[in-house]
C-alpha cells in the first residue's frame, strides 16, 4: 500500500512539474497595431476589455508574440552586454546583413565608442554610413539565443521609429521560423 501511495505522489509531482502551455493575449491599439503578449498585465488598461485570449495550441517555446504595424514586424529582443541585460524592440529585417542597434539602445547597454571598431557600411539606398562594429554577449528572441552576436551601432536619422534597431540576418539566418502576420507571432521550427 505504501509503495502505491509513494508511486502516486511521484507521478503527481512529475505531472505538476511539466511546463504549462502559455495563454496569449491579443489587443489592437488606437493606431490599429495588433499586439500579442504572453502576460495579461502587459496590456495597457484601456485595451483590456477588448482583449482576445487564446490558449496556445503547442509548446509555448514555439511561439513569440510580435507587434505588426502594416507590413512591419517588431520583435521583442533581449540583449546582453558586459552583464547588462536590456529588453528591446527591433524591426525584423531580412534585408539587413547584420543586426543594427540605435545609439539609445547602445547607451542603455553601456556600449561606448571605444568598445568597438569604426567602419563604413552600405545601406539599402546605396549610400554609405559610419558604424561601430562590436559584439554583445547574446541576443535572444523567445526561446532562440545567439551567443557572441555581432552588431553595428548606427546613427538614427530623423524621429524615433518606435523600435530600437534592426534584427538582421546574422541572427535570423541561424534559425528556422515562420512569421504569422494574422496571429502576430513568430512560429519557431
Amino acid at each position: 500500500m505504501l509503495t502505491r501511495v509513494t508511486l502516486m505522489v511521484l507521478v503527481l509531482l512529475g505531472v505538476c512539474s511539466l511546463p504549462l502551455r502559455a495563454d496569449l493575449f491579443q489587443y489592437i491599439d488606437k493606431d490599429g497595431t495588433v499586439t500579442i503578449v504572453d502576460d495579461e498585465s502587459k496590456i495597457p488598461a484601456k485595451y483590456r476589455r477588448k482583449t482576445q485570449a487564446s490558449r496556445s495550441s503547442g509548446d509555448s517555446e514555439k511561439y513569440t508574440g510580435v507587434t505588426v504595424r502594416g507590413n512591419k514586424v517588431i520583435v521583442p529582443v533581449t540583449c546582453s552586454y558586459r552583464g547588462t541585460q536590456v529588453q528591446a524592440r527591433m524591426l525584423l529585417d531580412t534585408g539587413a546583413s547584420l543586426t543594427a542597434i540605435f545609439p539609445d539602445l547602445a547607451n542603455r547597454l553601456g556600449i561606448r565608442p571605444d568598445h568597438g571598431q569604426r567602419s563604413v557600411g552600405r545601406v539599402a539606398d546605396g549610400s554609405f554610413i559610419e558604424a561601430l562594429h562590436t559584439r554583445v554577449e547574446y541576443l535572444q528572441v523567445g526561446p532562440k539565443v545567439q551567443q557572441n552576436s555581432e552588431v553595428v551601432v548606427l546613427k538614427q536619422a530623423g524621429p524615433s521609429m518606435g523600435f530600437d534597431g534592426l534584427l538582421g540576418m546574422n541572427f535570423l539566418g541561424d534559425f528556422r521560423y515562420h512569421v504569422n502576420l494574422r496571429n502576430s507571432t513568430i512560429e519557431w521550427q
